[in-house]
């Protein structure tokens, strides 16, 4: 490495040279002002925490109507809900929310992707609230779909709407809004390691937890009820669900029908054929495959030796 050498002024000048005059003008610079207001996306750590900072974010300083932020997830090419606003800008959970990345949807991506439009109006919405148990629309107008996105990859999507009020849509807001969506894809990119997923393992997949509460309310689910409530494939959700269990949607299925099972004749009042109905097997001839594959004997031969 070479020597470093001082070169202060009042070394390289002479001393009959000019001296320097510093200017004091302003200098704003409101693209600059945004970008530190985004900056403690950076010292956010986990995920759900740093997702909720930037939609509150999007209300202020960028100072959208109402913003949703949901999250892609490539293997089952859905979009899942984070955070989101009611009616009243009040950040709420959104996390029980998804939807399948239409055409159109991944036409907003590549547009972005390719800097042709880093934001795109669609008009004549739906406007919608999602509650925890229901999504309710509650009128019609313009919806703005902002892509986050890697240098290769859609990450997920800010959506935003004028709500109930009669609000046009602001290009420059929007601009903004693209910004915070750029930060956010870099902070996610830096957060999540490079070729690692955003939707790791650390939490259950949000596709598995639904199908999760799915069979815990009816077990007698199929695996292709399940995905087709999702709107997605059955082979494509099958995986996604093994990456997540360690076990296939037919195995998890399976024991939990069958614990299920012996909870019920535990608890008396139902003889084999009746509790093996409610556990949520089809058939009996079914439930008897199954209990000899997971039990290793016939279910007579189990309750004559536990007897």
């Amino acid at each position: 490495m070479a020597k470093r050498r001082r070169i202060d002024w009042s070394v390289i000048l002479d001393k009959d040279a000019p001296k320097p005059t510093w200017g004091g003008s302003r200098a704003p610079s409101d693209a600059v002002d945004l970008l530190l207001g985004f900056a403690d996306l950076f010292a956010i750590n986990e995920l759900d925490a740093l997702l909720k900072r930037t939609v509150e974010l999007a209300l202020h300083p960028v100072g959208l109507v109402r913003a949703g932020l949901y999250l892609y997830d490539d293997q089952l090419d859905l979009m899942l809900g984070s955070w989101g606003t009611d009616l009243k800008r009040k950040v709420i959970d959104e996390h029980h929310a998804m939807f399948q990345l239409d055409e159109p949807g991944h036409r907003v991506a590549a547009r972005a992707m390719s800097g042709e439009a880093h934001w795109t109006v669609v008009e004549d919405c739906p406007i919608i609230i999602n509650g925890p148990a229901e999504t309710k629309i509650v009128g019609q107008g313009w919806v703005v779909c902002t892509p986050i996105r890697s240098a290769r990859a859609l990450l997920g999507m800010l959506y935003s709407d004028a709500g109930l009020t009669s609000a046009s849509v602001d290009p420059e807001r929007q601009a903004r809004a693209a910004v915070l969506c750029t930060v956010l894809g870099l902070r996610l990119e830096t957060l999540r390691g490079p070729g690692k997923p955003i939707l790791g393992h650390s939490a259950r997949h949000p596709a598995v937890a639904s199908a999760l509460r799915m069979l815990a309310e009816d077990p007698s689910l199929s695996g292709g009820d399940i995905a087709k409530k999702m709107g997605v494939s059955l082979s494509r959700f099958a995986r996604v669900f093994k990456a997540d269990m360690g076990l296939s949607l037919v195995e998890h299925r399976n024991q939990l029908r069958l614990d299920r099972f012996l909870s019920l004749v535990d608890s008396g009042g139902s003889n084999l054929l009746e509790a093996a109905y409610a556990a949520g097997f089809g058939s009996y001839s079914q439930f008897h495959r199954v209990f000899r594959a997971l039990r290793g004997t016939s279910p007579r031969d189990y309750f004559s030796s536990a007897h």
